[in-house]
């Protein structure tokens, strides 16, 4: 058991981003070594969206060709 709670701790502090926390880690936060997370996730975000719909503009049905 104390192998598992262990594990846990260790992957919920230094692994699993946290909405709570901008998607930083506990760790990331309470070090400061996690600034740039919220900046490249909300770039990746914009960049996921100007590519999903550059292939939705791409892709023509067949009754609007």
């Amino acid at each position: 058991m104390r192998r598992l709670v262990a594990f846990y701790v260790e992957e919920n502090n230094a692994t699993m981003p946290h909405s709570a926390l901008r998607g930083q880690t506990p760790d990331e936060m309470y070090f400061g070594t996690g600034e740039d997370v919220p900046t490249r996730l909300a770039e990746g975000k914009a960049e996921a969206r100007r590519r999903r719909r550059e292939e939705n503009r791409r892709a023509r049905c067949s009754v609007c060709a």
